[in-house]
């Protein structure tokens, strides 16, 4: 089972949710999206828009699509399973600012968890084949916290 999901944030993120949808007629696996608060209205797949816990659907997934939030570090430790990140964009109208770009761009390069700026890259072929596992190991952690706190402190 593919699960997709956006998180919590209020705007919208139509643009992984009709990739998805579009897509999905290719796929021959079961695929559920967690679609928050997006308007678009799936054809091609199961979806809800919020659950009590996520941690079922993790559980079961084979792979994990999602948005670049700081959540999805708490997933690679807990789960480690095959992620493919989909950064909200300022430029779309997604987000206030670029920041889910600038993490999914330290977690690719930290953890090998792919990250995709071009929607265009989500394929069938890609989501049939994708499996591999995020690397985590006390370095690239070092190296994220690192991240962090230069995020942080340029905000500050």
């Amino acid at each position: 089972m593919i699960f997709v999901t956006i998180g919590t944030h209020p705007g919208q993120f139509d643009r992984l949710i009709r990739r998805i949808d579009e897509i999905a007629p290719e796929i021959k696996e079961k695929i559920i999206v967690q679609r928050g608060f997006t308007k678009y209205t799936p054809k091609n797949i199961e979806y809800f828009e919020f659950a009590d816990s996520l941690d079922p659907y993790f559980k079961k997934a084979r792979l994990v699509i999602t948005h670049s939030a700081t959540s999805l570090l708490e997933f690679v430790l807990k789960y480690k399973k095959p992620i493919i990140t989909v950064p909200r964009q300022k430029r779309f109208g997604e987000h206030l600012n670029d920041h889910q770009v600038e993490f999914a761009e330290a977690l690719q390069q930290k953890t090998g968890i792919k990250a995709i700026l071009d929607i265009r890259e989500l394929t069938p072929a890609l989501l049939q084949t994708y499996k591999q596992k995020p690397r985590i190991s006390t370095k690239n952690l070092h190296a994220l916290q690192s991240f962090f706190t230069k995020t942080f402190d340029s905000l500050a």
